[in-house]
């Protein structure tokens, strides 16, 4: 069995943690990594002539890069339960539970980028020193891949910095600096790389008898009792346009488990994480924005002929809508409602007539997002986009299209091959042949094929 770290003692019973899985490039929190550190915590807390410990990381610049987001993006398709999301939540957060519990101080090292997961690693320290570097980087970042912090983030972090900034953090997944993490305080201090160890040994020596801060009787999160919640929420649901689930989901989590003791908050934490990895959204955030992200820079500058193809598709249906009298304004609302804020528009937009009866907002979301959709499909079946990965990632990348859709072809797997065929009959029907379900499209839906190959993605770069 492969080994993931290392423990060493020194002369003053202060044991040196070194995560450093020779398997991969960076460390995630993957099972035999969390096995092999437990096990490395019960000898710390168990054994009489060590006093304490100091976690790090082997990897150059990066302590732990947090859970393998190409499992997690398997999620969906593999039909995962709540039930099973919500243990594997919570079986992360028993054992992170055992760290800042074991009775002896643990320091984190923080040796590059923590975040995510890695992150949530530290926060379950009692103390935490990163190093002075510019590349460095900390944050609960989880809600950028449709998730939630599942390590006991959304609970620890209000705790230790109080509930606005704790918010702000995780719902805007900042990564921050070492210097703003140190005036939030969620780092403790910022030394130079020759003073990292050295550092964090120092404070295991020096604080025997430490415990966080949430397990001394008494304990109040700060802010916690000011906060405008219901204000706060619905401002939060407001900017989200109700697209992405996991930010009002990491607000819920902590609004509901601060107040209580932080086994029960862990367990709300892991409930609402439920919700969200067997999600599409999810999925499709996970699979378009960091699993197929090499594949950006092609469409980026939209240059590319596939790129140029969605744009018309877009245009068009803008001046369709347009020529139909549907106002501008009503057409600008539903692409912020979709979270299309950067729509392309046509250059000489027609000028319509008031129809006896306009098209909903909902209405003008569907036709625009099915317009682009189809001539995605068109494209990938003509051979101007070489797969699905590239249709998505230029989809997004090059005209904007919603993240939380994964791109045109993850929308309509998310509404479902069959569902979309027909919502595509019903719009041929009522404005033109441009709706008509292109051949391919039918036979995969007949077949129930997907455009992704759940094999292939789940090993692809």
């Amino acid at each position: 069995m492969t080994r993931t770290l290392s423990l060493a003692i020194d002369a003053d019973g202060i044991a040196l943690i070194m995560l450093d899985d020779p398997a991969r490039a960076m460390n995630v929190t993957s099972p035999e990594l969390v096995a092999e550190l437990m096990a490395a915590l019960d000898c710390v807390a168990t054994e009489p002539a060590i006093k304490g410990a100091v976690l790090t990381s082997g990897k150059q610049g990066s302590f732990v890069a947090g859970g393998d987001i190409k499992d997690f993006v398997g999620a969906h398709d593999r039909g995962m339960t709540e039930a099973e999301a919500f243990e594997i939540s919570h079986h992360w957060n028993v054992d992170l539970r055992r760290i800042e519990a074991c009775g002896k101080p643990i320091a984190a090292a923080i040796n590059g980028v923590a975040l995510g997961g890695g992150f949530e690693l530290a926060l379950c320290c009692h103390h935490r020193v990163l190093v002075d570097d510019d590349k460095a980087r900390v944050g609960l970042v989880e809600v950028s891949i449709g998730l939630l912090p599942a390590g006991g983030g959304t609970q620890r972090l209000p705790r230790l910095i109080g509930v606005a900034p704790a918010l702000d953090c995780m719902v805007n997944a900042k990564r921050m600096r070492p210097l703003e993490a140190l005036a939030c305080g969620a780092v403790d201090a910022v030394v130079p790389r020759d003073e990292l160890l050295s550092a964090a040994r120092a404070w295991v020596l020096a604080n025997p008898q430490a415990r966080q801060p949430w397990d001394v009787p008494g304990f109040r999160a700060p802010g916690a009792d000011t906060f405008d919640w219901a204000a706060s929420r619905e401002a939060l649901l407001e900017r989200t346009h109700g697209r992405y689930p996991a930010p009002l989901a990491c607000f819920d989590a902590v609004r509901d488990g601060i107040a209580r003791p932080i086994e029960q908050g862990l367990q709300i934490e892991s409930r609402y994480s439920a919700t969200l990895l067997p999600g599409a959204v999810a999925r499709n955030l996970m699979r378009t924005g960091f699993v197929h992200r090499h594949l950006v820079r092609r469409f980026a500058d939209g240059t590319d002929a596939y790129v140029q193809r969605l744009r018309r598709a877009c245009e068009n249906e803008v001046a369709a809508l347009l020529a139909e009298g549907v106002p501008r304004e009503h057409i600008e609302q539903a692409a912020r409602g979709a979270d299309w804020p950067e729509m392309p528009w046509p250059q000489n937009p027609p000028v319509g007539h008031a129809q006896t009866q306009e098209p909903s907002i909902d209405d003008i979301t569907e036709r625009l997002l099915h317009a682009v959709a189809l001539e995605g499909i068109r494209c990938l079946d003509d051979g101007t986009v070489a797969g699905a990965a590239e249709a998505d990632v230029g989809s997004v990348a090059g005209i904007g299209y919603p993240r939380w859709t994964g791109g045109v072809l993850s929308y309509v797997e998310t509404l479902g091959l069959a569902r979309f065929v027909t919502e595509a009959e019903r719009l041929a029907r009522m404005h033109g042949a441009r709706y008509s379900p292109p051949p391919g499209l039918r036979e995969r839906a007949h077949g129930a094929r997907k455009f992704h190959d759940t094999v292939s993605q789940e090993n692809h770069p």
